[in-house]
């Protein structure tokens, strides 16, 4: 059974076993201001989805990685639907993704629930994603 839930302070050890190049105090911030969820399968840790605002009023995801045994089972689907929910919760109703360029998993995953390119961006350090849309209508 997939649950997913807010990251606290003491949870960065489970995200550094995901992703090494999160800084605690980045990890810090997102968490206080529950811009971090926690997924979990069967009470064990899955992965994580990290999201914030593009231009302070999109949300966005940054980050949604699961481990590999957890990948293809629903679990990644879920988690973006339940997002998605919430969000839609709050009145937002346009949602962004920016998978890495070269990641054909993910940008294969979000056009499979229905996001469209619009774009990509070259972030400094050569790491180049595209950019995703997706629009829910709210009624």
């Amino acid at each position: 059974m997939m649950k997913m839930r807010f990251a606290k302070e003491e949870d960065f050890c489970l995200i550094e076993k995901i992703d090494d190049s999160i800084v605690f105090p980045e990890f810090k911030k997102w968490a206080d201001n529950k811009q971090v969820y926690l997924i979990f399968e069967n009470d064990e840790f899955a992965g994580w989805l990290q999201f914030g605002f593009f231009l302070e009023k999109i949300p966005m995801i940054n980050y949604l990685a699961l481990f590999e045994q957890f990948r293809g089972i629903g679990t990644g689907t879920l988690s973006l639907l339940i997002w998605e929910r919430q969000m839609m919760e709050k009145m937002y109703d346009k949602f962004i993704v920016a998978p890495e360029k070269d990641n054909e998993t993910a940008i294969k995953f979000f056009e499979e629930k229905g996001y469209k390119k619009i774009g990509d961006i070259n972030i400094p350090d050569n790491e180049e994603r595209l950019v995703y849309f997706k629009h829910k209508p709210l009624f």
